[in-house]
Formats: structure tokens, sequence, C-alpha cells
């Protein structure tokens, strides 16, 4: 449990120490119900999609001009896919199966390959070096397949694991700040790019203790616009027509004070889309799509130098 100590300002920013080094395990699990009417037949299905494993945080400099220059480097992940009533597909990059060499040579070069993060005095992360390095070490097949993350993947890995983003150097309990950020989405429609402007409220919620280490916890609540662009979509597509309701994002951070990093996070996030697909013939019915989709995720900090 945590103790409540008497609120005095408070610095919520990274104060790092050049070799401080972390090491979390992360959770995250998306569930995707699809609800489709097609010629009034109706058609469900539910796609769940887990991801798990370890990642390590060093901070290897800090610079003049206040950022910090850190290296994030995974040391297991493990993806899980179950479609259906389909057997789930699992992914180890400890335990590669083998028969798909493309995504086995990504999660090999995943774990092997450490990217440089360039921190703001903030917490922001403002870069994320190692990508060409991490595109070789994945190979030709995986570069092929279009599966390899970009640059923007990993800022927002960074951005939910050692830092609050755009924190106050001096804070209150009760204080808010906010911080804006533009993520890849998950396609809502094959081959429409999909990003999620996240528009996040921190609150810094308390001061206490955990097992004698002094800990902030903040709370989070996001307005999530999530966009589709329809415009690649090939010549002569039928007409489409995508609205997006229902988005909710809510969490927690548990934020150490001794060593200005997480200790623990935790968000949930939801949404609901409505697509409509125009018929090819004038005779025929619209097909409908109903997507109820719910993202949760955890992060702890599991031993620390």
């Amino acid at each position: 449990p945590v103790v409540a100590q008497d609120a005095t300002p408070t610095n919520l920013r990274p104060q790092w120490t050049v070799g401080q080094t972390a090491t979390y395990e992360f959770w995250g699990k998306t569930e995707k119900a699809e609800t489709a009417q097609i010629l009034g037949q109706e058609q469900s299905e539910t796609t769940t999609f887990i991801s798990e494993g370890k990642v390590s945080w060093r901070v290897d400099a800090i610079n003049e001009d206040g950022t910090a220059t850190c290296t994030m480097q995974l040391k297991q992940i493990v993806f899980t896919i179950k479609v259906g009533e389909n057997d789930p597909i699992k992914f180890d990059s400890d335990n590669p199966a083998g028969d798909r060499p493309a995504f086995d040579n990504l999660m090999s070069a995943m774990t092997q390959t450490p990217l440089t993060i360039t921190v703001a005095a903030d917490g922001t992360i403002n870069k994320v070096e190692g990508i060409d390095a991490l595109n070789n070490a994945a190979g030709a097949e995986a570069q092929e397949a279009d599966i390899i993350p970009e640059e923007l993947d990993f800022k927002e890995t960074a951005s939910d694991l050692a830092t609050l983003i755009a924190a106050p150097a001096s804070a209150t309990p009760g204080q808010t700040w906010n911080a804006t950020n533009t993520w890849n989405h998950e396609d809502v429609f094959p081959n429409a790019e999909t990003k999620a402007k996240w528009d996040t409220t921190y609150t810094f919620d308390s001061v206490g203790e955990i097992a004698g280490v002094p800990i902030a916890t903040i709370k989070t609540k996001s307005d999530v616009d999530i966009q589709v662009d329809l415009s690649e979509l090939p010549e002569g597509a039928p007409d489409i027509d995508i609205q997006i309701s229902d988005t909710s994002a809510s969490g927690e951070v548990l934020f150490d004070l001794s060593r200005h990093e997480t200790v623990a996070r935790n968000e949930t996030m939801t949404y609901t889309a409505a697509i409509t697909v125009t018929a090819p013939r004038p005779d025929l019915p619209a097909i409908t799509v109903k997507i109820v989709e719910t993202n949760q995720s955890q992060l702890l900090r599991v031993s620390e130098e």
C-alpha cells in the first residue's frame, strides 16, 4: 500500500545519473470484436492480440542542453494472436518456431539491436536512433513483408516507459498538465492508414511511500482521436464511411521520486467503429461492420541499478 506523506513541491522531470539502469516487464492486450452484416446475415468474430516481454532502459549521458541520451533494449518479446475459434499463433524471440522466418528474424533483430533515445529535460522523447541497424538486422524477408516498426512506434514505446511526458519541474498534488502525441494505430479498415491523436491530461494525484521508496501517483485521462485515411484505397473501391465513437482512455503511473523513473503504469483504451461499405450493385444492401476494441497495457519495474 501507498503511505501518504505531506505534500511539498515535487520535481517530476528526469533527474538521472549516468549508468542508471532499470529493467521492466510489459504486457499488452488488444481485443477486437467485429460484427458484420452481409446480405442479411450476421457474422461475428473476436481477435485477441497479446504482447509481453522485458525491456531495459539505461542512462548513457546527461547533455549540456538538459537532454539525456539513453539506451532502450528489448530483452524478450512474445506475441500471441488468436482469431475466433482458431488455435492461437505464438511468436517468441527466445524460442523461434522456425516456420515464419520474417517474424523470427524481426524479433531476433528487435532483441539484439539497442536503440538510442534522446530525452528532453521535461521527459518528452525527442528522437530514436538505430532504426536503420534494426532494418538491416531484420533482413530482406521482414522488409518485404513490411512488418518492421517505424521510429514513431519506438517513440511511443519509449514514451510509455521510464519518463513522464512534458512533466513539470515543480508540482504539488492536484496539479495537472497536458501533452499531445500522434501515434500509429492498427488499421481500422484494410489498407487505410490509421493514426491516433492522444490529448492526455496528467493529474499529480498524491505522494507516498511503497516499501520505503517515495512514490508519486499520476492519473492520466486522454481524449483519443482516431483518424482513418481512405485516400490511398485502390481506384474503383466502393464508397466507405467510417464513424468512430465512444473513445476513452485512462490510466495510472507510479513514479519513483528517488530515481525519477517509472515504477509501474497501466492504461486502458476503448473505442467503437461503425463501417459502412456501399454494395457494388444498387439492388444489394450495404455491408456494415461494427468494431469494439479494448486495449490494455501494464508495465512493472523488476530491477534497477
